[in-house]
């Protein structure tokens, strides 16, 4: 098969160029970038065949929807952040891949790293996205902090081969503000009516479904230390090693951002 990919940056300077390095495969890049004040678009520009857009940014669906109004309607486009590489394994399926007629979108799986290490139990591998899609069959809704396809697609294929997701590069301090602004997000979005509470519960959609749990969960007692039990003992993080222990204490750590930001709306 052939693709394009589509690539959302801000201040990346540390990683960009890994990351397209990972797409030579790709028949064309797009980079949308949301206001680098880093090296950022100096090191994407050095690369010819990476297309450059600049734009603010409002959420990830917003951002990847404005993407993929720049290809040509039928093309298939594959979606990373800067943070993100394509592997050689996921390269060579693309490769094969034959999508039918009425295929528009398939999931992926991202393999979390962290120092380097990856965090498989711990990080729950695999969890899948929406990252292979059909430009213009479709567009993204905001969830979370993240974006997922309509649910009215149902229950989307999923490729075996993951892509690789180094989230943690940039330094505690970097890590901490962003899931500050991820909490709020989340907060916002758990704390908003919703016209058919129980519909995701039964849904062919697992980030619909996560996204329920999340909400039923949103003000259980002791949340976020029930969450680290669960990744280390349960999830067996443990068996991940020093890496396993440190995400499972910034997973701890992000939902008493989270149970922060829900207390203040709630105030």
């Amino acid at each position: 098969m052939k693709y394009c990919a589509l690539v959302l940056t801000r201040d990346e300077e540390l990683q960009i160029a890994d990351c397209l390095a990972s797409l030579r495969s790709a028949e064309r890049i797009v980079l949308v970038d949301s206001g680098s004040t880093d090296r950022t678009l100096e090191i994407v520009r050095a690369r010819l065949r990476v297309e450059v857009l600049e734009r603010p940014f409002r959420d990830f669906a917003d951002q990847r929807n404005f993407g993929l109004k720049h290809f040509t309607p039928g093309v298939w486009v594959l979606h990373l952040d800067a943070d993100e590489h394509l592997t050689e394994e996921l390269a060579a399926e693309l490769e094969q891949l034959e999508p039918p007629a009425e295929a528009v979108a398939y999931n992926l799986a991202a393999r979390t790293f962290l120092d380097g290490r990856p965090v498989l139990r711990a990080a729950g591998f695999p969890v899948y996205q929406t990252r292979l899609t059909r430009a213009g069959a479709f567009a993204f809704e905001q969830v979370g902090h993240g974006q997922k396809a309509p649910a009215a697609l149902g229950a989307l294929e999923r490729l075996r081969s993951p892509y690789d997701h180094h989230p943690f590069e940039k330094g505690f301090a970097h890590w901490r503000a962003r899931h500050e602004r991820y909490a709020q997000d989340e907060a916002r979005e758990l704390l908003a009516p919703r016209a058919q509470p129980g519909r995701d519960r039964a849904s062919a959609d697992p980030i619909a479904r996560r996204q329920w749990l999340r909400r039923k969960s949103a003000r259980w007692p002791l949340r976020p230390e029930l969450l680290f039990l669960y990744l280390m003992v349960v999830r067996l993080g443990v068996l991940d090693g020093p890496a396993g222990w440190e995400y499972c204490r910034r997973r701890w750590l992000y939902e008493r951002m989270l149970n922060a930001a829900l207390r203040r709306g709630l105030s």
